[in-house]
């Protein structure tokens, strides 16, 4: 399984990516979903309340039980490509997540 987002990297540009997805979690001390993915040296994050975080989860799982291709798009969303434990902050996401 891929997933595809635009995200937003070290340098504040915006940049699309498509990478093997691993999983979500959410850091609560930092109030953000963390998105883990094949690269190595870096993750993907989105600040999110709790709350949101559950919306977004419940997004994905029907998104992966949906019938399409291999790749989940997330969309309407600020993304920031990482390094590992690294966190940024910006506005609290309510994105939309789409089975292609």
């Amino acid at each position: 399984m891929y997933i595809a987002m635009h995200c937003i990297t070290a340098n504040n540009d915006l940049q699309d990516e498509i990478c093997k997805f691993y999983g979500i979690h959410y850091d609560s001390r930092y109030k953000s979903c963390v998105i883990s993915t094949d690269h190595q040296h870096h993750d993907f994050v989105m600040s999110m309340t709790e709350a949101d975080y559950q919306d977004f989860y419940k997004k994905m799982l029907t998104a992966l039980a949906a019938d399409g291709g291999h790749v989940v798009s997330i969309e309407n969303a600020q993304v920031f490509r990482c390094r590992k434990n690294e966190i940024r902050h910006g506005e609290n996401q309510k994105c939309d997540v789409k089975r292609l």
